[in-house]
């Protein structure tokens, strides 16, 4: 048997081994701990592109945008309501009418069923017109190569809970004397006196 000590090369060595593995252990707690902060910032991400979409939902749910402004807004007589958005004289001396049909019900609803459609080429959009208060003169959708210029429509339009519908139509202007006109759409009752825009 043997007593010899282990020289210095050898304590050396197994203290450089040590440190080494100590090293290791600290590198893999680190690495774990990274790992766990990694997951964790993953699920958090994860609950705010959930939070994010949920929010997104909400607003594509909203009827109105918040920058749409409304110049009336009535009640249609399938439960939807009728936002006037604008009514504007046109250098080709129409007035171009826009609205927003809006669904705030619990229930789908159809917009405008086969009663609406006056012939193939038309639709309910057609049967709207303005009046011109001042000189008594009903304006109706003016028509191009026999087609009233409105929104086309193509079928039965069905509109869920709490999304809507914009549509337009053009109209003969009245003289420019004129400022504002009565608008009749059908299925609503009629929007008085609203001031044509420039």
């Amino acid at each position: 048997m043997s007593n010899q000590k282990p020289g210095p090369l050898a304590l050396t060595s197994l203290s450089l081994a040590m440190i080494l593995c100590s090293g290791c252990l600290r590198s893999s707690e680190t690495q774990l701990s990274s790992n766990e902060t990694r997951s964790e910032k993953r699920v958090e991400v994860e609950r705010d592109q959930q939070h994010a979409k949920e929010e997104k939902e909400k607003i594509a749910r909203e009827p109105i945008p918040r920058n749409e402004k409304v110049l009336a807004l009535e009640e249609h007589e399938n439960g939807l309501d009728v936002a006037l958005l604008r009514v504007k004289r046109s250098s080709d001396n129409t007035v171009t009418l826009q609205w927003r049909y809006i669904n705030n019900t619990d229930e789908e609803v159809t917009l405008c069923n086969s009663y609406c459609w006056t012939n193939l080429r038309s639709s309910w959009l057609a049967d709207s017109y303005i009046v011109d208060n001042v000189n008594q003169k009903k304006h109706l959708v003016v028509k191009a190569d026999g087609n009233p210029m409105t929104t086309k429509v193509n079928s039965p339009t069905k509109l869920n809970p709490g999304s809507s519908y914009k549509v337009w139509a053009k109209f003969p202007a009245p003289p420019v004397e004129v400022e504002s006109v009565s608008i009749y759409i059908p299925g609503t009752v009629p929007i008085e006196d609203v001031r044509i825009e420039g």
